[in-house]
């Protein structure tokens, strides 16, 4: 078991660069870590997805236990049964969110603030 391929957004993916160049993680951690970061908000705003060109994110990157692990909280966030093509597309909605929290977030830190810490 593991993500299929995921088309994210131009903005997301230059996001998502500057959070990997911050964090000092590889793309594939800051991934996971954008997902997680995605679920675990509860910020209800719209997320414009629409810039082009999109980003391919390639298939097993979340794989095995993490895969498994993430399946299971988007269909426990979404509070009903979910199909696969629904699963991948909720996860790709959350690494986009996260993409953009963990952005605000690296944002509004202050000169001070360890980048790591800001994020938790």
């Amino acid at each position: 078991m593991a993500n299929r391929r995921l088309n994210l957004s131009k903005e997301g993916k230059d996001l998502l660069e500057s959070i990997a160049v911050s964090l000092d993680i590889e793309r594939v951690n800051a991934i996971k870590l954008s997902l997680a970061k995605g679920l675990a908000s509860d910020n209800q705003d719209q997320i414009d997805t629409s810039s082009t060109p999109k980003w391919l994110i390639p298939d097993g990157i979340i794989k095995d236990k993490e895969f498994l692990m993430f399946k299971h909280l988007v269909i426990h966030k979404a509070g009903t049964v979910l199909n696969e093509d629904d699963i991948q597309k909720r996860m790709l909605f959350y690494i986009e969110k996260g993409i953009r929290v963990i952005h605000q977030d690296l944002k509004n830190k202050n000169s001070l603030d360890d980048s790591r810490f800001v994020i938790l």
